[in-house]
């Protein structure tokens, strides 16, 4: 029908061509002219319902009849399909001049894309065509008539641009979003004009092409140099998203843009993270529940610093690489194809080597025979190592914070040394110095304490015996510096048993 009508259309051209002068006429140059908005009668309104419709405004007189009733709706762009969102009153001022054909409603509840939502945009110029058709070459890649515009393709040419019998082409523009987990809305704009003085009105069309690159002619564009732009429907072409031309009027594409709203959330995060804390000498053992959430992976931080990188099933970690002495933070974080979560931390730290006892008492010759050594607990720890003058002497359990030596020789001062262990390490040593006394009273050193030993302290008190050190010291019972009477009485008592 469309060949037909340009066939007649051929001789009223021949007819114009014989009344010239033989000079062909000037080119066509368009200039770019701003399209109206889509949520242009969203502007002074408030409402909580939308509606989303179309309008076929395929040649004047339909375009005259809504313009002139709703101008707020920004039809800039002359006969052509528009997709406007406007409340119901506005669709019955449309009724009351338009048939049903002319209109459609896409969408009784529409929504605007929530800013909260994923938003993705992608550009192509028009000579970036993911694929193109024609049975007649009707195919070039030129911007023709569009001022300023570079990287076109135009669609429906012949060599006689002024020529009235054009031939049918197509392209279409191959788009691949990022991953999502559901689709808010698909926009596309397609920046364009037809570089033909024929026909008066758009025969240029835009469709959505599917899995078997089938199309429909959805959206009719405008014949002026301007931006077409359409909420799509959700219509794949395998993984990508396919907007298709086509014209028999050398319609010029500029570019062509798609944006993509979706969402795409992260993961929950994993729950119940534990870190030991002091259990094992040499890891920090960690395990922890996955989120509920499907997940691909996981990362897991010591520090703020990466670790490792965990598969989506992993619920247990060992880190050989914590630091003796130093808590740590470790956190794990999980992702999916949109990102990542919130991380999940706790502290933990390996066991190590105990602390010295923070002081050691040696008595020094409180005790007779044998010398008493005590020192405060220490935490982790398995046993208590003593030493004297650097020499070990005995071991004793984690609960035992004493140790007698009964074997110290008299009057000889011993350096008592404590070493905390367990299975770490072991601690620094923690000293003192010690010692004991022999008993007092045997004064002539034969191990028994009687009467002689009265003698010798008579004699020693009415100094008719000049007594050694050791006899003196012995002698001296109550530890006055003095041998004399009292001492006597003392030693009397003691072998009495008073």
């Amino acid at each position: 029908m469309r060949r037909m009508i340009k066939i007649s259309c051929l001789f009223l051209g021949i007819s114009i061509l014989l009344g010239q002068n033989g000079d062909p006429p000037k080119p066509i140059i368009k200039e770019f002219t701003p399209a109206g908005r889509i949520e242009a009668l969203m502007d002074e309104n408030h409402s909580d319902k939308w509606l989303l419709i179309q309008l076929d405004l395929k040649n004047d007189s339909l375009f005259n009849l809504v313009n002139d009733i709703l101008p707020a709706m920004e039809l800039y762009s002359g006969p052509a399909s528009y997709h406007r969102i406007m409340e119901f009153r506005h669709l019955e001022q449309i009724q009351s001049v338009l048939t049903e054909e002319f209109y459609f409603i896409l969408n009784e509840n529409y929504k605007l894309p929530s800013s909260s939502r994923e938003f993705w945009v992608d550009f192509k110029n028009g000579s970036e065509t993911q694929g193109t058709w024609s049975d007649d070459d009707a195919i070039e890649y030129t911007c023709a008539c569009l001022s300023g515009a570079s990287d076109c393709v135009k669609l429906g040419w012949d060599d006689s641009w002024w020529n009235p019998l054009d031939y049918w082409g197509e392209a279409w523009y191959g788009y691949q979003p990022p991953y999502y987990q559901s689709i808010e809305e698909i926009r596309v704009i397609v920046r364009g004009g037809q570089c033909d003085d024929l026909p008066l009105w758009s025969e240029t069309y835009m469709g959505m092409m599917d899995d078997n690159g089938n199309w429909s002619h959805d959206y009719e564009l405008s014949i002026d140099y301007t931006d077409n732009e359409y909420i799509v429907g959700n219509t794949w072409s395998g993984t990508m998203l396919m907007p298709r031309m086509g014209s028999e009027d050398n319609y010029c594409i500029d570019h062509v843009k798609l944006e993509f709203y979706y969402t795409c959330d992260g993961p929950e995060s994993s729950t119940n993270l534990l870190a030991s804390d002091g259990e094992d000498c040499y890891t920090v053992n960690l395990a922890w529940n996955l989120p509920t959430s499907t997940i691909t992976g996981q990362t897991l931080y010591r520090d703020d610093t990466v670790i490792a990188q965990l598969d989506a099933d992993e619920t247990e970690y060992e880190d050989w690489g914590a630091q003796s002495g130093t808590e740590h933070i470790y956190c794990i974080e999980a992702q999916n194809e949109c990102g990542s979560s919130a991380t999940v931390c706790n502290p933990g730290s390996v066991k190590t080597a105990p602390d010295s006892p923070s002081y050691v008492s040696a008595s020094d010759g409180e005790y007779v025979n044998e010398v008493q050594i005590s020192w405060p607990g220490v935490d982790a720890v398995d046993d208590y190592k003593i030493y004297r003058d650097s020499a070990w002497m005995g071991i004793v359990s984690a609960d035992q914070l004493e140790y007698t030596d009964i074997i110290a020789e008299s009057d000889v001062v011993y350096e008592y040394c404590i070493e905390a262990v367990n299975d770490c390490g072991d601690s620094p040593w923690q000293c003192d110095t010690g010692y004991t006394v022999s008993p007092g009273g045997d004064v002539n050193a034969d191990g028994n304490i009687d009467v002689l030993d009265i003698v010798v302290m008579v004699n020693i008190v009415i100094e008719t015996y000049e007594p050694s050190n050791d006899e003196f010291s012995a002698a001296d019972m109550n530890s006055d510096g003095l041998v004399d009477v009292l001492d006597i009485v003392i030693l009397v008592n003691e072998i009495l048993g008073d």
